[in-house]
């Protein structure tokens, strides 16, 4: 895996260039002048509150941060093969993985009871209890499980893989269907009151299921390989993001037929790769890239603020449930605690 990363790692330096390390104070707004958008920067700028190692990453690593759906606390998936889970910045509650060590790619959080999910390069996805005992496993994949999500109520699981496939599993790890697609099946999202499962393909495609398996339509999205896609909170729009470092937003207003699109953000110069996304509940939507800038964004295309964090690439942010903290990690391990603004 790691001589697979070191490839990606070289094809994005040839595609995009030397990555950016100059503070980046604001953003642009596509429809105002100069001293509206210098005002509406400073405004939305977040504050950073806090900055700790989440977990000791070297070269191309892997770390996801999930924020829980209710309270305050968090977590952190990483390529190191841990689940910590936190408290508040810097304070470790626990920490759990897979055994024997397994790298993970993406986890998530449940609530009712609180359980944590991962899916690992060794092809099991697995939940811990937050005392960090094994309560299920969701396996054989074969090839890597990339992602995982609960699917509402008590209908299951859902992961996907290296290998293509989308799974759905009951919630004692009995495979209930398996959809086989082209390619790379990598991340999910999850549209809980409409009961739908978005899953990217690295074919550059999003196919939309059902929670019970359907295949409903696919999607070309044209960004390169995702790196993230997440609903909005009213789930009627699914947003997109990619290799070529645009972000896409798409109106899924009839699930069977292909997603239209609403509108494109595009890469800023020299951003690289875009890496993860996430959206509260104001619509406000956050996004990381490969140059280590956060840019938060509003729906209607204009970019608030930005703000560099790391000379590392950023891979993954995450609101709070309350919306008004972000969390950010960074490929060394680092995690990012910021404050949103109000307005």
């Amino acid at each position: 895996m790691s001589t697979l990363m070191r490839r990606f790692n070289r094809l994005s330096r040839w595609l995009h260039g030397t990555l950016g390390t100059t503070l980046v104070l604001g953003g642009v707004c596509l429809s105002a002048n100069a001293s509206a958008i210098a005002s509406t920067e400073q405004a939305a700028t977040p504050k950073l509150m806090q900055q700790f190692r989440a977990h000791n990453l070297e070269g191309e690593s892997l770390i996801q941060v999930v924020a829980a759906p209710q309270g305050s606390s968090f977590a952190t998936f990483a390529s190191d093969g841990l689940v910590r889970v936190w408290g508040k910045p810097g304070v470790l509650e626990q920490q759990f993985g897979p055994q024997p060590a397994a790298m993970l790619f993406n986890g998530f959080i449940t609530t009712a009871p609180t359980t944590y999910l991962a899916a690992a390069y060794n092809g099991v996805a697995t939940r811990w209890s937050p005392s960090g005992q094994v309560l299920q496993t969701y396996a054989p994949h074969l090839s890597g499980a990339t992602d995982v999500v609960q699917l509402p109520g008590t209908q299951g699981v859902v992961t996907s893989s290296d290998d293509g496939s989308i799974r759905f599993w009951s919630s004692d790890g009995r495979l209930i269907k398996r959809i086989q697609r082209p390619g790379v099946s990598r991340y999910l999202a999850l549209a809980p009151k409409r009961q739908l499962v978005a899953v990217s393909q690295d074919i550059s495609a999003v196919t939309l299921l059902s929670a019970k398996g359907e295949v409903l339509s696919i999607t070309p999205v044209n960004q390169g390989r995702l790196n993230d896609l997440v609903f909005t909170p009213d789930e009627r729009l699914l947003i997109t993001g990619g290799f070529d470092g645009s972000i896409k937003i798409w109106s899924i207003e009839n699930p069977r037929l292909p997603a239209k699109l609403v509108r494109t953000l595009p890469a800023a110069p020299g951003s690289g790769w875009l890496e993860g996304l996430s959206i509260n509940r104001a619509g406000v939507l956050a996004a990381v890239s490969d140059d280590g800038v956060l840019r938060l964004w509003s729906l209607d295309g204009h970019l608030h603020a930005s703000r560099k964090l790391s000379t590392h690439h950023l891979l993954s942010v995450s609101f709070s449930a309350d919306g008004k903290t972000l969390y950010v990690a960074a490929q060394d391990g680092t995690v990012s605690a910021l404050a949103i603004p109000k307005g």
